[in-house]
């Protein structure tokens, strides 16, 4: 049964998840869901920069082409190591999302990469929600014979039961700074604390604690303080 496995994990490099023993498992379909400024550009940039540092390469599937380089070199990801597949330009026969299942499907049959994502945040929920129970299942038995971690980013979570490992995020608070003269000027955003939950898992967590309830992170800006 897969619901007893306790399959190797990619840390997500969030020191506060760290602690809860919270990471990606390999040779399953992971779900990171939440609204937007819900902290899934940073827990995503946090876990590619986890695995190309390790000397590993992921494939970035990106359907709405928001995938930020300059971002992503300033958060300590070895561009070298990463493949970009964007797929919002325009096709003559498939939508972006379309597009974005087949070379997902294409990369985790090639093989070769430690770190799979398909980012699908950025679209309408009613595009993946049409997409087919059969396309998540065959992404789950095409990837639990490999050593690849495959996360797919979303709003919320359309996978069902072929996901092994749901985490749902959500925005706390925003933390802002007065500046000199606070008449005429704007406060600065100095930071935004983020709640990150484990909504369903069929991985044995046993060795954690109270899994299921929300952990905090906070982000900073490079001016905070």
């Amino acid at each position: 049964m897969r619901s007893a496995m306790t399959p190797e994990t990619i840390p997500l490099g969030i020191g506060e998840l760290e602690q809860r023993s919270v990471g990606i498992p390999r040779g399953c379909l992971t779900e990171i869901c939440g609204p937007v400024s819900s902290g899934r550009t940073t827990l995503l940039l946090s876990l590619i920069r986890e695995v190309t540092q390790k000397g590993e390469c992921c494939a970035l599937v990106d359907t709405s082409s928001a995938f930020d380089p300059v971002s992503a070199l300033d958060n300590g990801i070895h561009l070298g190591r990463l493949l970009c597949v964007r797929c919002s330009a325009p096709h003559p026969k498939l939508n972006p999302v379309e597009k974005a299942l087949r070379a997902a499907d294409w990369i985790i049959s090639g093989g070769g990469f430690g770190l799979v994502v398909l980012d699908l945040a950025d679209i309408e929920p009613y595009l993946a929600q049409n997409i087919p129970l059969a396309t998540w299942y065959r992404f789950q038995r095409a990837v639990e014979s490999t050593s690849s971690a495959f996360v797919v980013m979303e709003k919320q979570p359309f996978a069902k039961s072929c996901a092994s490992l749901v985490i749902t995020l959500q925005t706390l608070t925003c933390n802002w700074a007065a500046t000199l003269d606070r008449h005429h000027n704007p406060k600065l955003l100095t930071g935004i604390s983020f709640a990150a939950s484990v909504s369903r898992s069929r991985i044995d967590v046993s060795r954690r604690k109270s899994p299921n309830s929300p952990t905090e992170f906070c982000v900073t800006t490079s001016w905070a303080g």
